[in-house]
């Protein structure tokens, strides 16, 4: 899909603004679930929540976003997208209004529901109109920008909203809910109309497959860390495995399909799902698990932690611009793909080496060659899937964008989390067997690790101070295995994205070729 120049009234100035904002509306959705995280401890607790409860609490949000966002893309084709656009943050801010007010734990979960539906359009929705506002030929400088402005934009809003959560929890919400409404009154100034598209076919019954599935997956791959196999894993992954496969059989016949499925035959689509694993898989592993180490292992305070992240999203932020720019001057997403997966494979080792120490410096490295490969790889992973998408159906193909990184995240969150888990648990276990303690006061002593992770509960007996000081070492063992083994997955999927990169494209009757924004 070739970039274009608006051609409306709007003034250069009020245009050059217009991917600026299309970032922090971005940012909004990135940072609300971060800000629910933060609040999660307080408010399960005032709101009297089981732990069954908490455990949807985390995730409500981010389920929504992801089974309806690709729905929001086609009725931004349908409607138009500025007006659908306007819709949804009016819609997130009042969803997280609700779940700030919320009295009882039902019409919190009702807010986080409504948050996730409308920041999830609002992402889809900022995304596509890239290629309204980007100039001739410089999607990519475009996307570079866009993703450098959502880094910059989810730390401020974190900072906030955690400052707030620290004064009252319920105010960490209205965050996301001012700065919405705030970029509903900008859009209208800054944005070009963007004019709906004839004959989007709804396909509701696709529509409700396709969502049904991905919350069934979804939710089933948060509950791995409890249990591979017990019913609430095993059942949500089964039934959203036989919706997906009903859902592409469904699309395939349909002559009113509303997502073209036989794009999952276009190299360059396969290309930009891995590229867009890189992307996902190491942005989560990297936050989540150094974020862990960091505090258990290397004993930094919480408030110190968001410190010790700057560096990760800054040169994220920097490589994102200039990988933008340079590829607005003919840089291949090729070549950004390989330097950028080889760049944050190397981030990870550098990382697992470090893993044992408690200087911030040795970290720094690390920390910084991640940040500048995930950034980095994102940019092509926007350009491919913006190239690759039919006019016909262009907002449900961007808008799967979202659906696939949500996807390859969570599966980053949870396998990194199942591994780290089980590797240091079984060090505790080796390390206390060695020593001659009894299986059942092994027991005991894993417990009182758990409780330590759980609620930060220091164990009081002798045997579960030894288990824990042992759990210090074996998370260490265990965070530069998953480290490891995450660079070797993310090297392995880059290298396959570039290759596929590299084979000719057909175009078929309904995806017709467009001129190219940017070279292969």
């Amino acid at each position: 899909m070739s970039s274009r120049a608006p051609t409306t009234g709007k003034s250069p100035r009020l245009i050059a603004l217009a991917v600026p904002l299309l970032g922090i509306m971005g940012a909004i959705q990135g940072s609300a679930p971060n800000i629910n995280s933060t609040a999660l401890i307080t408010l399960s607790r005032d709101l009297n929540m089981s732990g069954g409860a908490v455990a949807l609490a985390a995730s409500i949000q981010t389920l929504f976003v992801a089974a309806t966002v690709i729905t929001t893309g086609l009725l931004a084709d349908r409607l138009g997208r500025r007006r659908v656009l306007l819709a949804a943050l009016l819609v997130g801010a009042a969803g997280s209004a609700i779940s700030g007010l919320a009295p009882v734990s039902a019409i919190y979960f009702l807010g986080q529901a409504i948050t996730g539906v409308g920041l999830g359009a609002v992402y889809g929705a900022s995304f596509a109109y890239i290629r309204a506002v980007a100039k001739p030929g410089q999607l990519p400088a475009a996307l570079g920008v866009f993703g450098a402005t959502i880094g910059v934009g989810s730390v401020a809003f974190m900072f906030l909203g955690s400052f707030l959560v620290g004064v009252n929890w319920r105010l960490g919400f209205f965050v996301t809910a001012v700065v919405a409404v705030i970029a509903f009154l900008l859009v209208p100034i800054v944005l070009p109309p963007e004019p709906a598209l004839k004959g989007v076919k709804l396909d509701i019954l696709g529509q409700v497959l396709l969502g049904l599935g991905i919350v069934g997956l979804l939710y089933g791959v948060s509950q791995l860390g409890r249990s591979f196999t017990s019913p609430e894993t095993l059942l949500p992954l089964i039934i959203g495995s036989v919706l997906f496969a009903w859902f592409f059989i469904h699309e395939a016949k349909s002559k009113n399909a509303f997502y073209p499925v036989h794009i999952f035959r276009s190299p360059l689509f396969i290309a930009a799902i891995l590229i867009g694993f890189v992307y996902n898989f190491g942005t989560a592993v990297s936050f989540l698990q150094l974020t862990n180490l960091w505090q258990y292992v290397t004993e930094v305070s919480t408030r110190d932690i968001a410190f010790w992240q700057v560096p990760l999203t800054a040169a994220g932020v920097v490589s994102a611009l200039i990988t933008g720019r340079l590829m607005g001057k003919g840089l291949s997403n090729k070549t950004v793909m390989l330097i950028g997966t080889l760049i944050t494979s190397s981030g990870f080792v550098m990382l697992a080496l470090a893993s044992s120490q408690k200087s911030f410096l040795a970290f720094l490295p690390g920390a910084v060659t991640t940040g500048a490969g995930v950034f980095m790889v994102s940019i092509p992973f926007g350009n491919l899937i913006m190239k690759v998408a039919p006019p016909a159906q262009f907002g449900p193909v961007t808008s799967s964008r979202t659906t696939i990184g949500q996807f390859f995240y969570s599966i980053g969150f949870a396998i990194s989390t199942i591994l780290v888990d089980r590797l240091t648990i079984g060090g505790v276990v080796s390390k206390l067997t060695d020593a001659g303690v009894q299986p059942d006061s092994i027991g005991t002593a894993v417990s009182s690790v758990n409780a330590f992770a759980r609620a930060g509960t220091e164990p009081t007996t002798k045997l579960g101070k030894e288990a824990l000081a042992n759990a210090v070492t074996s998370y260490s063992g265990a965070f530069t295995t998953v480290m490891l083994v995450s660079a070797a997955l993310m090297l392995i999927a880059g290298l396959a994205a570039v290759l596929l990169v590299g084979r000719p494209e057909k175009a078929s009757p309904s995806t017709p070729a467009q001129p190219p924004a940017t070279s292969n």
